[in-house]
């Protein structure tokens, strides 16, 4: 596990300095599929990444309304 940027080392040490078979997963409340219905997935993007899914995003969406659009001379 690495730290973040905005934590110092210190905030994670306890968990960075314990083995993974030593974790106590106890703590963590069980969930069930409606607890994750609505969730965020937030991923750690850089900038420049995050202008390429959005190219990739609205490149896909041109792509779709094209395919929506009828076509031949009946279109017209």
């Amino acid at each position: 596990m690495s730290t973040r940027s905005d934590r110092p080392r210190a905030y994670f040490a306890r968990l960075l300095d314990q083995p993974d078979d030593q974790i106590d997963y106890s703590e963590i409340p069980a969930t069930t599929a409606a607890d994750w219905q609505d969730a965020e997935v937030l991923l750690p993007v850089t900038p420049e990444e995050f202008r390429a899914i959005k190219r990739f995003v609205e490149a896909r969406r041109r792509q779709e309304d094209t395919a929506a659009r009828p076509h031949g001379p009946a279109a017209k």
